[in-house]
């Protein structure tokens, strides 16, 4: 009987230890599955290819000033509709605006003198012109000239003629000094007249004898070329005109883009979905003020489909989509790209992003939301 014990206890103790230990003896840990070669890739025909993508706007920006400054207007919320020639949110444009206005206005006359000159000179502008020249050229030729004999000869002689009234009224002067007042006084104003023609007189004839003075000559050949420039201009004046048009034209287009560069604009019609500015805050050149989408439009984009997927699909290719969000709805559409340069993560895997087109645009659907993508089954792989 104590034997009997015995065995049924060793019996107990053998299955307790089975039983611990048996998992670790008999049933070998699987081993982590090694990535598929290409050659093991060309098998998985007929298998599906999955992704996961999320919802995103066709078309949408976000929009940013190009110019440094404080936020003066903004003239929109989270949820207006907005159209391209409506001003979003703008800096402080008065000065800006002031320089658009003085560029234009400068333009406008720049202009207008262009199309006088291109019209050409009227005959009484041509007359003038010709006898401002003459009058140079006779002046000119006077003073290289320098004083006719004839002018000599009357400048003697007016000299010798205020000398001979010189000495008269001197004579009568010294004649009466003596005498009391009325006289005097009288004789004494004739000398002072008399010596001032005499003066007069003598720088006259001085001038008359003279060499014509360099600086007088230099003068007179400067005053016969400008008025030659002014009568032969015509040609060269429109060309620098043009030239200066040319350069207003830049001016008032540096102006303008300024201006721009201080308002904010969308490039399309569409929804204000995000709003990070407030006005009185002051921005640098691009820092996103807000956010503009077409929401109208959605289409699908995925960021794992792996070098083996993208093989694998074709474009134009009819993809399943469901939207876990709302109730796994299922929807339908189309392969629109394949990105040609992938995405490689921190552990080295390979991803490129594919974008898919909704056949058919739901009311429900949200930027953002999550999308399960199944492209159709395989029928080729890579071969």
């Amino acid at each position: 009987m104590r034997k009997a014990i015995l065995y049924i206890s060793l019996i107990t103790v053998l299955v307790v230890v089975v039983a611990v230990l048996g998992q670790h003896w008999f049933i070998r840990p699987a081993k982590e599955p090694a990535p598929a070669t290409l050659g093991e890739l060309s098998s998985r025909e007929g298998q599906q290819v999955t992704a996961r993508g999320t919802l995103v706007p066709v078309r949408w920006e976000r929009l940013s000033l190009s110019a440094t400054g404080k936020l003066l207007t903004l003239t929109v919320k989270v949820g207006d509709v907005v159209s391209p020639a409506q001003v979003l949110a703008s800096l402080d444009t008065e000065e800006l605006e002031l320089g658009v206005a003085l560029a234009q206005a400068e333009l406008e006359a720049q202009e207008a003198s262009l199309a006088k000159l291109q019209q050409g000179a009227s005959s009484s502008e041509v007359a003038a012109a010709q006898a401002a020249y003459d009058a140079a050229v006779a002046a000119y030729e006077k003073q290289q000239a320098g004083p006719s004999p004839e002018e000599i000869i009357i400048a003697k002689a007016d000299l010798q003629k205020a000398e001979e009234a010189l000495h008269r009224a001197q004579g009568a002067y010294d004649r009466v000094r003596s005498m009391p007042d009325i006289g005097a006084r009288y004789e004494s104003v004739q000398l002072q007249s008399a010596t001032v023609d005499y003066e007069r007189a003598k720088a006259v004839y001085a001038l008359a004898v003279a060499k014509p003075d360099k600086a007088s000559l230099r003068q007179a050949e400067s005053q016969v070329a400008a008025a030659k420039a002014r009568l032969d201009a015509q040609p060269s004046d429109v060309r620098t005109t043009q030239a200066s048009v040319a350069r207003a034209r830049v001016e008032l287009a540096r102006a303008e883009l300024a201006l721009e560069r201080a308002t904010l604009h969308a490039s399309f019609v569409g929804t204000v979905t995000t709003v990070n500015a407030r006005t009185g805050d002051m921005l640098s050149p691009g820092v996103a003020v807000l956010t503009v989408a077409d929401l109208s439009q959605l289409q699908v984009e995925t960021e794992d489909l792996d070098e083996w997927g993208a093989a694998s699909v074709k474009p134009n290719q009819s993809v399943d989509l469901l939207v876990p969000s709302l109730d796994n709805r299922s929807l339908r559409g189309r392969l629109v790209s394949v990105a040609m340069e992938p995405t490689v993560s921190a552990s080295g895997a390979v991803f490129y992003k594919s974008v898919i087109t909704l056949e058919q645009q739901d009311p429900d659907l949200r930027w953002g939301m999550t999308v399960r993508v199944r492209f159709a089954k395989l029928t080729g792989g890579l071969q």
